[in-house]
């Protein structure tokens, strides 16, 4: 393959000290061509194992994988990991808001059934799918099974976690009657308009147009009512508010040490009512809610969040991600979702 790294030798492996072995492990370069000659056929030894799928499938699958050392360090460099103040304007703006609006009002009958079936609000579910795909118009280029095997085989922290998923997406394939090589999508192996992990996929996405699909690509059907499945699986509340901005850091000493806790912080809203300025009437005394401290353009600000926020972030892991969605649904007109309030 062009871009395999240079061989490592087995002498040379053998006389690695268990310093060196360290710095493999830390390398996914180094680890990856360490393991060159024999790599495909442990993972396909593993992966046998793990879903009891036949030999022959799964060794076709991992066969036509291409190691693609830019997914290591695209990985390492995800948008999350800039500050809020940067992040924001990717996708909290007019533009992508103004698209929402369209998306909503053309499917606004598949909308209302599936708030009324999951309580989940149409705007988040369009907010997701806009930070994610654009509403379908960009689903990602990076084939699905290569991502998964580079990092299953060169990315150490997490190498269990992307061989699971790559075990998922062949059970899925199987399940759907679909060609795991066929499938595109980001370089973390997320799929479809909805942006799936094959994981996901196979837990939460629904048939809710009944032609024996789940069609998480080509169907706004499917594709809404499974991120709604999603987020009411997680616990979302949709009678509850998300986020609330209470101002600069600076200014609340007691509730920045709290949100210096930030998930590990939560409590009933009663318990800290008395140090917050007056709330909208949605909130809540019996409310779970935690502070967080995030940096925007105004500096380093605190923000109250209900659970429905953690709900987000089962999604993606970033409280900018979390905002982001927050925010895009609230310029979409959704009241839940008013951080001034």
């Amino acid at each position: 393959m062009s871009n395999t790294p240079s061989f490592v030798s087995r002498r040379t492996a053998m006389k690695v000290s268990l310093a060196g072995i360290a710095a493999l492990a830390a390398s996914p370069s180094l680890l990856w061509a360490q393991q060159s000659d024999n790599t495909r056929q442990i993972l396909i030894d593993q992966l046998v194992k793990e879903t009891g799928l036949a030999r022959a499938s799964v060794a076709e699958a991992v066969n036509h994988a291409v190691y693609d050392e830019s997914i290591i360090t695209r990985m390492k460099t995800p948008y999350e990991s800039r500050s809020y103040a940067e992040y924001r304007p990717l996708f909290v703006h007019p533009k992508l808001a103004a698209k929402g609006r369209d998306y909503l009002k053309k499917h606004a009958a598949i909308f209302s059934a599936s708030e009324k079936k999951y309580g989940v609000q149409k705007e988040i579910i369009a907010a997701i799918l806009g930070m994610e795909t654009r509403y379908g118009t960009y689903r990602g280029k990076d084939p699905v099974v290569s991502s998964l095997y580079t990092l299953a085989t060169g990315y150490p922290r997490r190498a269990k976690f992307f061989r699971r998923e790559l075990g998922e997406l062949l059970l899925l394939c199987q399940e759907e009657g679909l060609n795991p090589n066929e499938f595109k999508g980001s370089y973390a192996g997320a799929f479809g308009t909805t942006q799936f992990i094959p994981s996901s996929y196979r837990a939460y996405a629904v048939d809710a147009d009944g032609d024996g699909k789940r069609d998480v690509w080509h169907s706004p059907t499917d594709i809404i009512n499974s991120v709604a499945n999603y987020f009411s699986k997680h616990g979302w509340d949709g009678s509850r508010p998300v986020a609330h901005w209470l101002g600069k850091a600076s200014s609340h000493k007691q509730l920045a040490a709290h949100a210096k806790k930030g998930f590990k912080g939560w409590v009933k809203l009663s318990e800290i009512r008395h140090q917050l300025p007056k709330l909208d009437k949605r909130w809540q005394d019996d409310d779970k809610v935690t502070l967080i401290e995030m940096t925007t353009k105004k500096g380093n600000e605190i923000a109250l969040v209900h659970y429905n926020f953690y709900v987000i972030t089962r999604w993606n892991r970033s409280y900018n991600y979390a905002m982001a969605i927050t925010e895009l649904a609230e310029l979409m007109d959704c009241k839940a979702c008013n951080t001034h309030a």
